[in-house]
């Protein structure tokens, strides 16, 4: 995953209620503490989550697909 990926969220868990099948194109990637790959993304349609609206959002990497160029 590299800034500038085309991504969509596919976690099944606690946040698919608002996010999942949503895409978005990261906007910067980096390691946590844990070692841990983590990204910000900013969706391509704003999300509705807890009755306001984000552009943006901060995950774990293994939340999101990366597309392809041939998909």
């Amino acid at each position: 995953m590299e800034v500038g990926d085309l991504v969509t969220f596919i976690d099944e868990g606690r946040y698919a209620k608002w996010f999942f099948g949503k895409l978005a194109v990261v906007e910067n990637v980096s390691i946590n503490v844990k070692g841990e790959k983590h990204c910000r993304v900013k969706w391509l349609h704003p999300v509705e989550y807890h009755g306001r609206w984000t552009d943006f959002s901060d995950f774990n990497s293994n939340k999101f697909k990366v597309h392809n160029e041939n998909e």
